[in-house]
């Protein structure tokens, strides 16, 4: 690479910058963030969802298998986070995807049957970026807390019961979260420390079942 070429992608980068939001929203996009991570790992695990998982903490690798955490907040089940990944990984490949999507379908709420068809596009565009995938269940609201009103819990149920099915028709495992204790949330909806200590272990349980055999 000469130097005329670094200076203009030097250039390109800072023009970048410059247009980013400053103060207070100074951090890049998101989407920005999750394609950086992507490009210094390869054969990477992917954990792609809304907030739940962009609040999680990982573990750096699973299974000798860099983790990847491509949470965003605010996405659903039709928020393209298909093309967004795809367009990250800029055609290389994962070692697995796990996708983790439901409690802001429920805000809507999108009924049953477009979630699922919504989910079913999702994943048949995430097969050509890794050879295993797996969906876990949806978290349901915690009741009497200050957000739990924004969720509609009968709609998470209806999710979680299309679940296994979708799984099934997508060539996908289900990571099925376990129930939760008392007061697993801080608001209603996002996990608290001990919420996250069971769905973090489900989730890299469900991994390491699929993904370590014979390790």
């Amino acid at each position: 690479m000469n130097w005329t070429r670094i200076g203009i992608i030097g250039f390109v980068g800072l023009c970048g910058w410059a247009a980013w939001p400053k103060g207070n929203d100074a951090t890049p996009p998101r989407p920005l963030l999750i394609r950086a991570a992507l490009k210094q790992v390869d054969d990477p695990v992917i954990i792609l969802g809304d907030s739940i998982v962009k609040r999680a903490t990982f573990p750096r690798a699973v299974c000798g298998r860099p983790v990847v955490n491509a949470g965003i907040d605010g996405s659903t089940t039709s928020s393209g986070l298909d093309a967004m990944l795809t367009k990250a990984l800029g055609g290389k490949q994962a070692a697995m995807v796990v996708v983790s999507l439901g409690l802001n379908d429920a805000a809507v709420p999108v009924n049953a049957d477009s979630y699922r068809t919504n989910y079913l596009a999702l994943l048949a565009t995430l097969k050509s970026t890794a050879p295993r995938m797996a969906i876990a269940t949806v978290t349901p609201v915690e009741a009497g807390k200050s957000d739990s009103a924004r969720i509609n819990d009968r709609a998470i149920d209806s999710y979680n019961a299309l679940l296994p099915s979708i799984a099934g028709n997508a060539g996908a495992s289900l990571v099925t979260i376990p129930s939760m204790p008392a007061k697993y949330t801080t608001d209603g909806i996002h996990l608290n420390d001990a919420g996250y200590a069971i769905w973090t272990k489900a989730v890299l349980g469900g991994v390491s079942e699929v993904l370590c055999k014979g390790k």
